[in-house]
């Protein structure tokens, strides 16, 4: 009898697990990209998984469990490998804490993607962590490119479209509703925070650190269509204004202790739509730049314009992009960053493929030795990616 009560009880605990769904997935991407142009510091020949690649690299942990009547509870956790470092012969930057740049320290790990617990059903679907935000989302609809390279999302960080695009909010919540003859509606909100030093006016050696950060409380509205071949979305984007520098300790150094942020406000609208075996892509975008902050005085101004082919024959696809953003603040002549991009993808396989691509950065400025933003960028790269 007792042998049958523990079999019964492991029977019932093993019932209770099946009803959970476990999957891996995820992305690996790596080329070889040479890096030409008039820009400082961006010149030379590398395998990498970072700038010069088609897609993202990710791996993805999502369990998914049924609780009945149609609604489910989900947790996804995304990995971002390509913070790994090279080999032995990378070497950490012993000025580290104070240079800067995304490779002035060598970085040892996994990075975090998107991660989220999200409930769905009926109602639509909830996700609290750190989802994909919906302006992501646009610019994914907007240009064939993706975030790869020749879309333009982020030639050099906060210089094109990601000035005004967040890819996703730690400590936000975003709610999708139901799909009703094509349309649906989307809300994201990220509440930050904006709490004085505590130790404000004094010159300090440590700091207390908050409970959590100081971040510039966001707000992003969405409306999408799809039906067929027509896809559009439209998003607005509201960054709050902020008087405290963000982070932990809501100070940069021991006497600047405010910010001054002022509100954003940004509105985008991506479409694409196909015919056959072409699908023609736009997307159009001005206001304030959430990423770029200003205090009112000098807000920065962007307009975005984009537009983009993808053509597929047989296994192959062919894409081009153009993308513009032109920027401007108070009493500052307007800056012309400009990205043209090619993409020839052979897919080998549903999950696997072997790519080139191409991207031509103009930052509308004139290359100076000691700035790395400024003057012209080529990458041309040979890559190959695989999807599981």
């Amino acid at each position: 009898m007792k042998k049958t009560l523990v079999a019964l009880a492991a029977i019932a605990s093993v019932s209770a697990f099946a009803q959970t769904t476990v999957s891996i997935t995820g992305n690996l991407d790596f080329a070889g990209a040479r890096f030409g142009g008039t820009m400082s510091g961006q010149k030379g020949t590398t395998f990498t998984t970072g700038n010069g690649t088609a897609s993202t690299s990710a791996i993805n942990f999502t369990a998914t469990e049924d609780i009945g009547g149609g609604s489910k509870i989900t947790a996804f956790y995304g990995l971002d490998p390509r913070t790994l470092s090279n080999d032995g012969l990378s070497s950490t930057n012993v000025n580290g804490s104070t240079t800067t740049g995304a490779n002035s320290v060598t970085v040892t790990g996994l990075g975090r993607h998107e991660a989220y617990i999200q409930a769905s059903g009926d109602f639509g679907s909830l996700k609290v962590g750190a989802p994909n935000a919906m302006g992501l989302d646009a610019n994914g609809m907007g240009n064939p490119l993706g975030t790869g390279i020749g879309s333009g999302y982020a030639a050099n960080s906060n210089t094109l479209v990601n000035r005004s695009i967040v890819t996703r909010y730690s400590r936000s919540a975003r709610f999708d509703s139901p799909v009703m003859n094509g349309f649906s509606a989307h809300l994201l909100f990220a509440p930050g925070g904006d709490q004085a030093n505590l130790d404000a006016g004094t010159a300090i050696a440590t700091y207390g650190a908050f409970q959590f950060p100081n971040a510039r409380r966001a707000t992003e509205v969405a409306l999408r269509y799809s039906n067929g071949p027509v896809n559009v979305m439209a998003v607005n984007i509201r960054g709050a204004a902020m008087t405290n520098v963000a982070g932990y300790y809501s100070v940069t150094n021991e006497l600047s202790l405010t910010s001054l942020v002022a509100a954003t406000n940004y509105n985008t609208v991506a479409a694409n739509y196909k015919l056959g075996d072409t699908t023609i892509y736009t997307q159009m975008g001005s206001g304030g730049s959430i990423n770029v902050p200003k205090v009112a005085a000098s807000i920065a101004s962007d307009k975005l314009s984009r537009y983009g082919v993808k053509h597929t024959m047989g296994a192959v696809d062919l894409s081009v992009n153009y993308t513009k953003v032109q920027t401007a603040a108070a009493g500052v002549a307007s800056d012309i960053h400009t990205v043209t991009g090619f993409n020839g993808t052979y897919n080998l396989s549903k999950t696997s493929a072997v790519y080139l691509g191409y991207e031509n950065y103009n930052s509308g400025t004139v290359g100076v030795v000691t700035n790395t933003t400024s003057g012209t960028r080529t990458i041309t790269s040979l890559g190959l990616r695989k999807s599981f």
